[in-house]
């Protein structure tokens, strides 16, 4: 169940919005691109990372590629080496301020619900995006994880 649990704060950077497929229509936003860089987990840990986005109006989707090297934490629920993964991502920017995701998703993790606390901010000239997902885990768990990115514009 750690494994499933802990692997969800991972799937959530990668599908943590539920938004309607992005159109060709309109100009592109800040999102727009292909950036690579590093996440960072627990331990010191870190692994390459990269996002190829679509952006137009407040809607982003595209793809993420996570290769291995991330460890996170879970405390008392437990630990775990995240492998490789490559998946779809989609998300909205806020109306008001369109450097900026937010997101809160939950996920059923079987014994309790997860809730990730997700954000990514990219800089005012669009070369990097910067992102901080956490995983509001139960209580007797001890801790709550925190995977971080730092990503540059191809």
């Amino acid at each position: 169940m750690v494994v499933v649990v802990l692997g969800l704060l991972v799937a959530a950077v990668a599908s943590v919005y539920a938004t309607p497929e992005v159109t060709a229509v309109g100009r592109p936003g800040p999102y727009e691109g292909t950036f690579r860089g590093v996440a960072y987990g627990d331990g010191g840990s870190s692994a390459p990372l990269m996002l190829d986005l679509t952006h137009r109006g407040n809607q982003v989707q595209g793809s993420l590629v996570l290769d291995e090297g991330l460890y996170v934490d879970g405390g008392f629920c437990g630990a775990v080496n995240l492998p490789a993964t490559k998946q779809s991502v989609e998300g909205q920017t806020l109306s008001w301020k369109p450097g900026r995701l937010v997101a809160r998703p939950a996920f059923d993790a079987g014994v309790f619900d997860l809730t990730v606390d997700f954000v990514s901010t990219i800089s005012t000239d669009g070369t990097v995006l910067t992102a901080e997902a956490k995983a509001d885990l139960p209580w007797f768990c001890g801790r709550d994880p925190v995977l971080t990115a730092t990503l540059y514009r191809d």
